[in-house]
C-alpha cells in the first residue's frame, strides 16, 4: 500500500542508499561499474506505476502504485532530490491536471501542484536545476509555451511561461543539455486524421528560441515525441513510424538510430548510464532496450497499455548479476523504516 502525504525525506533517501551500500560491503559484494539500473514506468491507460530491474525486467516487475492511483499520468521525470515527479493530465473535467511526487524511499505520493484552471496538461517533464519544466500534452490538444514550476522540490511554488519565440504547439518531449539548452518536440496532432507532425526545436538556457534542429518530415521524422540527450547526441522518438532518430548536435547530422517496427512504438525514451536506451511504446506497452549501436537487446511486455512515462534510476552500486540484490536490499530497508 502507499500513502499520499505532503512530507519529504531526502535525507532518509540518502541514508537508505548508504545503508544498502554498507550492507552490500559487509557481505562481501564487490562494487563494479554499473551495467544495470532500476527503471520505473507509468501507465496512462490504467494509472499504475511499476518498477523493474533492466537486467531482468520480467522477473523483477513490481507494481508500486495499483491501477487507478493516478489519473491519466502522461509524463514522468527523476528529480534532483531522487524522487519521481509525475504529470497527471486528469480527465479534462472533474480531475484537474497536476504534478505529483512519488518518494522512492518512503513509498508515498503527494500532490505538488494542481492546475486548477485546466490550462496546462502535462505532456513531458524535465528538471533544469531545481525548477521543473513542463511540456504540453497533444492528446488534450494543449498548446503553448513550456511552463516552469519553481519550488517543486521545496520552497515557494510559482508557475510561469518559460519559452518565448518559436511558437509551440504541443510538447510531448523535453530534454535539457548540460549547458542549459532546451530541446522540445513541437508536435501537432490532427484528431481527424490521427496523424502527428512537427519539428524538434532548440531554445537557449533562458528559454529564447534558437532554431529548428530537425524539420517536420526531415530525416524520417514523423511526429516527434520523447527526447533523450547523451553528451552531444540528441535522441528523438518519431511516433508515427516507431523509430528513434539520433542527432549529432555538433555537426547537425540526423540519422535513424533504431526502429521498433511498430507505429507509435516509440513514444518515451530513457537513457541508461552505459549509453543504452529504453524506448517505451504509446501503443502496446512494450519497452524495448537498444544497445549503443541501435541493436535491439530485449523487449519487455510491461502490461501497462499506453506508457505515459519512463524513468531510469541508476544503481549507486552494481552487483554481480545485474544489481538486483542491492536494489532488493534498498527496498527492504525502506519498507522496514516506514
Amino acid at each position: 500500500m502507499f500513502r499520499r502525504t505532503t512530507t519529504r525525506s531526502s535525507s532518509r533517501l540518502r541514508g537508505l542508499w548508504l545503508a544498502a551500500a554498507t550492507v552490500a560491503a559487509s557481505i562481501g559484494v564487490a562494487a563494479t561499474s554499473a551495467t544495470a539500473a532500476i527503471a520505473y514506468a507509468v501507465s496512462s491507460s490504467t494509472g499504475e506505476l511499476i518498477r523493474f530491474d533492466t537486467s531482468n525486467p520480467s522477473g523483477t516487475r513490481t507494481q508500486i502504485l495499483p491501477a487507478g492511483s493516478l489519473v491519466s499520468p502522461t509524463a514522468m521525470t527523476l528529480g534532483p532530490d531522487g524522487n519521481l515527479y509525475i504529470g497527471e493530465s486528469g480527465d479534462g473535467s472533474t480531475f484537474a491536471p497536476r504534478i505529483t511526487r512519488y518518494e522512492v524511499a518512503t513509498l508515498t505520493i503527494s500532490t505538488v501542484y494542481p492546475f486548477g484552471a485546466f490550462d496546462v496538461f502535462p505532456g513531458s517533464l524535465a528538471f533544469k536545476g531545481s525548477n521543473l519544466l513542463i511540456g504540453r500534452n497533444p492528446a488534450f490538444g494543449n498548446t503553448g509555451p513550456i511552463v516552469e514550476l519553481t519550488g517543486a522540490i521545496g520552497g515557494t511554488l510559482g508557475v510561469s511561461d518559460y519559452t518565448s519565440g518559436g511558437s509551440l504547439a504541443s510538447s510531448p518531449g523535453l530534454a535539457v543539455a548540460a549547458d542549459g539548452r532546451i530541446f522540445v518536440s513541437d508536435q501537432t496532432y490532427n484528431f481527424g486524421t490521427s496523424i502527428a507532425s512537427g519539428p524538434v526545436k532548440e531554445f537557449d538556457a533562458s528559454g529564447n528560441y534558437v532554431r529548428e534542429v530537425i524539420a517536420d518530415g526531415a530525416s524520417g521524422l514523423a511526429g516527434p515525441a520523447g527526447l533523450a540527450i547523451d553528451g552531444s547526441s540528441l535522441y528523438t522518438a518519431s511516433s508515427m513510424n516507431g523509430t528513434v532518430l539520433k542527432t549529432d548536435l555538433i555537426s547537425g547530422n540526423t540519422t535513424t538510430f533504431a526502429s521498433t517496427g511498430t507505429p507509435f512504438g516509440a513514444s518515451l525514451l530513457a537513457m541508461l548510464s552505459d549509453g543504452t536506451l529504453l524506448v517505451g511504446s504509446g501503443a502496446n506497452g512494450d519497452i524495448d532496450h537498444f544497445d549503443t549501436n541501435g541493436t535491439l537487446l530485449s523487449t519487455f511486455a510491461s502490461g501497462l497499455g499506453q506508457i505515459g512515462g519512463l524513468v531510469v534510476l541508476p544503481s549507486p552500486v552494481a552487483v554481480p548479476g545485474g544489481g538486483g540484490l542491492l536494489a532488493a536490499m534498498l527496498i527492504g530497508l525502506g519498507r522496514r523504516r516506514r
